[in-house]
């Protein structure tokens, strides 16, 4: 395990076209198996998910995200996939799906970029048009 900084950037458009965006830093340890990517951080209060643990998982088709604490949730991306997933706290659960319509990920100058651009969906409902992008660079 390497430690590394995490930058993720985050864009949300609604349906009423109203754009929000937000960027957080994370430390964390990285690691390689069989040529998947594995990143590790604490969530902090900003981000609102204080008490969990994020880890990143990825290669050159699918990127997962997976969460462990005060809030479950395992969401998966893939150029065109649909994603079913239930995003658990202590109070509710509630069902999602992510159509993944854009990932790119590469590695340049020293730093991986992981670029998803998706429709996240509440149960049927469009939730909004998401755009991340998360940075990973050694320490």
């Amino acid at each position: 395990m390497k430690p590394v900084k995490i930058r993720i950037f985050s864009m949300i458009k609604d349906e009423m076209g109203e754009a929000q965006t937000t960027e957080q830093r994370y430390e964390g340890t990285m690691t390689e198996r069989s040529g998947k990517y594995y990143v590790m951080y604490q969530e902090d209060a900003q981000s609102g998910l204080e008490g969990t643990k994020t880890t990143l998982k990825w290669d050159q088709n699918r990127v997962i995200i997976m969460r462990n604490g005060t809030v479950d949730h395992r969401q998966e991306f893939a150029q065109g996939y649909k994603d079913k997933s239930l995003y658990q706290t202590p109070y509710l659960k509630i069902p999602l799906l992510t159509h993944t319509r854009y990932l790119y990920t590469y590695f340049r100058k020293g730093k991986w970029h992981l670029e998803i651009e998706y429709t996240l969906y509440h149960g049927e409902t469009p939730y909004g048009e998401m755009k991340l992008l998360i940075e990973v660079e050694g320490l």
